[in-house]
């Protein structure tokens, strides 16, 4: 089975014939290597689109530097999208309640606020980690958003109901480091597995027995926080979760390791190494999602120097004086100066471009498929096979008449 892009399909054989049927669509929303913190996907199934960890964060200082407005922007774009999304959700999974894993109460400006989605959230199935295990701030969020929704939030550890099946708690990283825990989540239909494994750190070998126990297909965990290593423990830390990563690689189709694992640059140096070890079955969330990774915030210190920002600049940004949208656009071309991000090798000349440049499109578009080499572009794909796509045809696939 090979999982391809955001789509996870499986050939059947019927009357001497190959049939494609969609098992299950997975796309990944925010992750490290997508330019925020977060571990957040949507899992859609024959009838349920399930919301997984929908939180986001930047974060709050990192090298004595706030979040550079270029990344705020990029935040800003996937908070759109989560929001939107979860108004269609059935379902919504909550791992556990740090700030980048779930809407909070009182969000900074770069989070996402429960009063932004109460409502959606009000309509869907919740399935949420219990109390046990939580520190006292992840605590007061589960109330909060218990009491946000007019009734307590169901604790599903260790259950399993229809194509959802919930680990008991297991530690957050290492075993008894920061004495928390999350809890993973596993969907199957139709004999496809995915496994969503938040903030496990793959540092403890029980919490990967329990993933493996469960056969899947495809996994999503958080990488172990090269970027915090600096005790003399560091290459046993390192070589338990180089071991932990390959022995799920042995059984799924797909690993996707991401979050605290790329908030570093040295950590996408080592999921690379992981990547040729393992034949390609190991991957970040960007690369999964077929597009350039934006770690963004491992290149913190360099966008400031890159692309300086006045030091007021946040200050005002959180009164609602100033946007990002000035950095958004320099944002991307620097990143491209630099080397940092390839493009598509068609964008110079794509109509998608053209149609931007002139105001008749949303940025979404080149943002999300061409300024990041998107390998999932219908017309990149079409172009690649000589086929013919009319001006008007969209990344996805749409016709907007509007742009003949």
């Amino acid at each position: 089975m090979q999982a391809s892009g955001a789509l996870l399909r499986r050939a059947t054989e019927n009357t001497g014939s190959l049939l494609q049927i969609l098992i299950m669509m997975i796309e990944i929303i925010g992750a490290e290597s997508l330019g925020v913190r977060g571990l957040s996907c949507l899992v859609i199934l024959s009838g349920r689109r399930i919301f997984i960890d929908p939180g986001i964060a930047l974060g709050w200082s990192r090298h004595g530097l706030l979040p550079h407005p270029f990344q705020v922007a990029i935040g800003q774009g996937i908070k759109e999208r989560m929001i939107a999304e979860l108004r269609h959700a059935s379902d919504v999974i909550l791992s556990h309640f740090d700030g980048d894993h779930c809407p909070l109460c009182n969000p900074n400006p770069y989070q996402l606020g429960l009063h932004e989605v109460a409502q959606s959230l009000a309509r869907c199935r919740i399935w949420a980690k219990g109390s046990d295990g939580l520190p006292p701030a992840q605590r007061g969020r589960r109330v909060e958003l218990s009491e946000a929704l007019g009734e307590p939030l169901r604790s599903v550890e260790g259950v399993k109901e229809g194509p959802l099946e919930f680990s008991c708690p297991v530690p957050h990283g290492q075993q008894g480091e920061r004495g928390s825990a999350v809890m993973m989540s596993r969907i199957e239909e139709n004999g496809v597995t995915f496994v969503h494994a938040s903030d496990v750190q793959l540092l403890d070998e029980a919490t990967t027995g329990i993933i493996v126990d469960w056969k899947p297909d495809i996994v999503i965990a958080s990488g172990p926080p090269l970027y915090h290593y600096r005790s003399s423990s560091y290459r046993t830390q390192l070589e338990r979760a180089r071991k932990n990563v390959m022995r799920l690689a042995a059984t799924a189709a797909t690993v996707i390791v991401d979050h605290h694992l790329l908030r570093s640059e040295e950590g996408m140096e080592w999921l690379g190494g992981l990547k040729q070890s393992s034949g390609g079955s190991i991957c970040c969330a960007a690369e999964y999602m077929k597009r350039e990774p934006l770690l963004l915030e491992a290149w913190r210190g360099s966008l400031y120097q890159w692309l300086p920002v006045p030091g007021d600049w946040h200050d005002l940004y959180r009164e609602g004086r100033v946007g990002a949208d000035e950095y958004r656009v320099r944002g991307w071309e620097v990143l491209m100066r630099r080397g940092r991000i390839r493009p598509c090798k068609w964008y110079s000349c794509c109509p998608i471009k053209r149609f931007t440049e002139a105001g008749r499109l949303n940025r979404y578009w080149i943002e999300n498929y061409c300024l990041v080499g998107s390998k999932s572009c219908i017309r990149y794909q079409m172009e690649e096979r000589g086929e013919y796509h009319p001006d008007a045809m969209l990344p996805n696939g749409e016709i907007r008449e509007d742009l003949s």
